[in-house]
């Protein structure tokens, strides 16, 4: 299976052994209070919900870290085996509703027949509920089959290995894997696969994915263009904004 192929490559398994238990959808339903559309979306598209693996100091030497935002005292990974018919945007909705419904840090590597993705979210407490979490940040690889002749899965494979990530504490050690996510999340938009280790380098990469929508906005805008002066005009500021991408990848290496 492929789930149990990647945490084998990424020497998870080596670590700690794992549970493989499965996990009632209807305690998702009753816990997370979900609308109907989410409700459908678990119901029809997920075949199998799986806690594989719980990451605690007392089975990883890896210390807590707790402050007034930030709890992260251990690390869940949670399989999600999906049915054919789902659709990307049934897999995003599905990964927030796990990642709302759970406070704590949750990976989620998410099957479908031979392929994978998964998905990580940075998460702070919520003053007000201290037993809700606040979702601040997603990230999601593309499907990939577990091909390490593929250069990008290679270097992602690579770079969430336990042997690669922090073990420092366990908020680094989860931003190490979320970065690794994130890297080949902006590969098409980036170049390559380039973990942004630093804030500079985050909104140098925000910027690039921002610049990357102007220019699908404007190429929709030239074809439905009849002027041709109005298309010389749109086909310079694509250009332009090409440009600046190519200065901002550079700026990256």
């Amino acid at each position: 299976m492929a789930g149990v192929a990647f945490y084998q490559m990424i020497g998870l398994d080596s670590h700690v052994r794992p549970l493989h238990k499965k996990l009632d959808k209807k305690t998702f339903y009753d816990f997370a209070d979900l609308n109907k559309k989410e409700k459908d979306y678990v119901t029809k598209y997920v075949e199998r919900i799986e806690l594989t693996y719980v990451l605690t100091p007392s089975n990883m030497n890896i210390q807590p870290f707790i402050n007034e935002e930030y709890h992260y005292e251990g690390v869940m990974f949670i399989t999600i085996r999906l049915r054919e018919e789902a659709k990307d945007n049934h897999v995003s909705t599905i990964s927030e509703v796990i990642q709302g419904a759970l406070p704590n840090p949750v990976v989620i590597m998410f099957t479908k027949k031979e392929n994978i993705q998964v998905h990580t979210c940075i998460k702070r407490r919520n003053k007000v509920d201290q037993s809700q979490a606040v979702l601040e940040q997603q990230a999601y690889t593309p499907w990939f089959p577990l091909n390490e002749t593929n250069e990008t899965v290679r270097q992602f494979i690579a770079s969430v290995h336990m042997k690669n990530v922090s073990f420092a504490h366990f908020f680094q050690f989860y931003q190490d894997i979320h970065r690794a996510v994130q890297a080949f999340q902006h590969v098409d938009a980036v170049g390559a696969f380039y973990i942004a280790a630093n804030e500079q380098s985050q909104q140098l990469i925000a910027q690039i994915k921002q610049l990357e929508t102007e220019i699908a906005a404007w190429k929709a805008k030239l074809k439905k263009e009849t002027q041709f002066n109005r298309k010389v005009e749109m086909n310079m500021k694509i250009h332009e904004l090409t440009t600046q991408i190519e200065q901002l990848k550079q700026r990256l290496k």
